[in-house]
């Protein structure tokens, strides 16, 4: 039986949503839309500002024509605490559950009472042998969070089917559980935060997330060239990393920003060779909206050494000829939505 199933990515700057057709196991595109998402939007705890996002969520399905009100949506990685724990030995559940609580009181800045722990065993070993190990994806949202999320999507008429992290959601878009793609390292550029995943197996094995993202590239424009933003923003769509473009300037300005990011890719790539050494990354995936800024894969394919290539989510999708160009545009940053729209029961 075929039925209806829709990722909701409310990002920082824009609101994206695609609605998928699942037939036995092939997936089609029925329709998907995008807004500017309304300021400040789901970062404030304002009513009125709720009120806002929830009417544009609204105008959005609305223009989209598709009659569905169970949604997928996404928590940003900036909102989560997201730790690969690799140092457990072999645990029973109940011993798991006990040590993943321990283990989390380190890495999660507040009470334990305040936040939803999830976890995802990636490996058990099968006995007690000495150097049997347990490694283990543990996820803690805030239940604040969470909470305005399910505030939102009710106040504009939706029923959240699940919400999860972003990186989960571009993980499985870009990456699914192939067993045999390379090793990858996913770099999703937000507008606030750029977050990376070390992806083998079709597991997520490393996360980082790093508050530098294209916001951070747009203000540099704004302040280096005295811009208002809406000039930046394009300065840095049309110019980006090319470096004959505008003697450089362009190029100059932005670079001591994309170096953090590409110095903190780097350390995900070595940190998870080093731990890995049998499964090294291969290729560096850019998913998001920044990753089509011009000269960017080539920029930092020189800095990491590795095959480096713009997300496309939409490889494994059945969709009409017409629309391959238009998705092609915007392909990268429809990661989430996609991934969201992919997740099973």
């Amino acid at each position: 039986m075929s039925k209806i199933s829709v990722g909701l990515d409310i990002g920082f700057s824009s609101i994206k949503v695609v609605f998928l057709l699942k037939d036995k196991d092939q997936y089609k595109l029925l329709t998907l839309g995008s807004i500017p998402s309304p300021q400040p939007g789901i970062v404030s705890d304002n009513i009125n500002d709720l009120e806002a996002l929830a009417n544009a969520l609204k105008r959005l399905f609305a223009a989209t024509k598709v009659d569905s009100k169970d949604v997928v949506a996404a928590l940003p990685e900036s909102r989560v605490f997201t730790r690969v724990i690799d140092d457990l030995p072999y645990l029973t559940d109940s011993e798991l559950s006990s040590a993943i609580h321990y283990a989390a009181e380190e890495f999660i800045p507040m009470s334990l009472a305040d936040v939803n722990l999830n976890w995802q065993v990636l490996i058990r070993a099968d006995g007690k042998s000495k150097n049997a190990k347990t490694i283990v994806l543990v996820i803690a949202s805030p239940k604040n969070a969470v909470a305005k999320y399910i505030k939102v999507l009710s106040m504009a008429g939706f029923r959240p089917r699940a919400l999860e992290t972003e990186i989960i959601a571009v993980t499985r878009s870009l990456v699914g559980s192939n067993l045999f793609s390379p090793s990858t390292l996913i770099v999703q550029l937000g507008a606030t935060t750029t977050d990376f995943a070390a992806v083998s197996k079709g597991l997520i094995w490393l996360t980082r997330s790093i508050s530098t993202g294209g916001m951070a590239l747009t203000r540099a424009l704004a302040q280096h060239f005295n811009f208002e933003v809406n000039q930046a923003e394009q300065y840095k769509k049309i110019y980006g990393l090319a470096q004959d473009q505008l003697e450089g300037k362009v190029f100059e300005t932005l670079k001591p920003i994309v170096d953090i990011i590409a110095s903190e890719g780097k350390r995900v790539i070595q940190a998870f060779d080093a731990k890995y050494p049998a499964y090294p990354v291969k290729r560096v995936v850019l998913s998001g909206g920044g990753a089509k800024m011009p000269g960017l894969v080539v920029y930092l394919a020189n800095i990491l050494g590795l095959e480096v290539q713009e997300a496309d989510p939409w490889y494994s999708i059945i969709k009409d000829k017409a629309m391959v160009p238009k998705l092609a545009q915007d392909a990268s940053s429809y990661s989430v939505a996609v991934g969201l729209a992919l997740r099973e029961e």
